[in-house]
């Protein structure tokens, strides 16, 4: 008897199911190739192309075309939140930790602009809500917390934090969004640079320049 046949079927059946997501997580990849290649505007042909299948193979993996794009949605959040993994480990002196933060931020939209505008006009899961809300919250609240436990300098009440959060991720995605598509002259470093002097102004304005001046002495 083979080791299958001895293999419970709940075990089988947990075993395929791995495997159904993994090459599922291997087409959302093609497919986000796909949209860097070709732009916002991919076609579900471009994306089959890219992922070396049919477009009816494609969607046997799928319910359909809003069950993809969400699972690009999802995965593209997952990336985002992986590449600024450093900065939610945080070390050093506040501002520095700051200006990496935004450094990293605009070096993730520089090199995935197409991914970027793609997440803009596509919804994310069941809420209707754009992945591009999905990405601002997430980040939000890791900056809140951040604010929360005073990694950023100062603990600051979560009242006060989580509303700053949300408003200094809002200006930065806003800010950086304008510029890939409108750079008018500005490079990267120089925004990233204008938007950590914005950002440190509002931090500073709100939990007070003493405090900030102490820890980032630190």
């Amino acid at each position: 008897m083979s080791e299958s046949e001895h293999e419970p079927v709940d075990g089988r059946a947990a075993r395929w199911a791995g495997h159904r997501e993994a090459r599922r997580l291997e087409l959302v990849d093609a497919a986000v190739a796909a949209i860097g290649e070709h732009g916002p505007e991919v076609t579900t042909e471009q994306i089959a192309a890219r992922a070396g299948v049919s477009r009816p193979g494609l969607y046997r993996h799928f319910d359909g075309r809003d069950d993809l794009q969400s699972a690009i949605a999802a995965r593209s959040v997952e990336r985002l939140v992986h590449e600024l993994e450093p900065v939610w480990r945080p070390s050093g002196r506040p501002f520095e930790m700051l200006a990496k933060a935004l450094r990293a931020h605009l070096g993730w939209l520089e090199a995935n602009a197409n991914v970027y505008r793609y997440l803009k006009r596509t919804s994310f899961g069941t809420g209707g809500e754009s992945a591009t809300t999905n990405v601002r919250a997430t980040v939000a609240g890791h900056v809140a917390g951040m604010l929360v436990d005073g990694s950023l300098g100062a603990e600051i009440p979560p009242p006060v934090a989580h509303p700053l959060a949300f408003g200094l991720v809002g200006m930065v995605d806003s800010a950086s969004a304008h510029w890939l598509d409108e750079p008018h002259g500005a490079s990267r470093d120089q925004l990233a640079t204008q938007l950590t002097e914005s950002c440190w102004a509002v931090i500073r304005a709100t939990v007070g320049a003493d405090r900030l001046a102490v820890a980032d002495d630190v």
